[in-house]
């Protein structure tokens, strides 16, 4: 048994897919929770910004579904993202990640 804690080649491209699908899934149950919540008129003047907010986190999760079932490059994945903020804070992620892998790397 490894001890390897997941860094390394990469992840399984049908582990990529199946992940992909659940993140989906649990997308949609969050939607349809907003879309419950929202229904309510003084729920949705109560909690405008929170509904908000839930929306933009299902529109992220299902930006990071496609990324997960894409086989384009990592930086092809990220352009391809149409939320502005979670492309960049990817693309930033990304590039402080290689620093460390090239930063560990030099120190083997």
């Amino acid at each position: 048994m490894s001890g390897r804690t997941g860094t390394g080649s990469g992840i399984e491209p049908a582990l990529s897919q199946a992940l992909a699908d659940e993140l989906t899934t649990l997308t949609g149950v969050l939607g349809d929770l907003a879309y419950d919540l929202a229904a309510n008129a003084d729920t949705l003047r109560a909690h405008m910004h929170s509904l908000q907010a839930i929306d933009r986190i299902t529109q992220a999760q299902l930006a990071m579904a496609d990324v997960l079932r894409s086989s384009a490059s990592s930086e092809d994945r990220v352009a391809a993202i149409t939320l502005e903020s979670l492309a960049t804070s990817l693309l930033a992620a990304l590039h402080h990640y290689r620093g460390l892998e090239i930063d560990a790397r030099n120190v083997a």
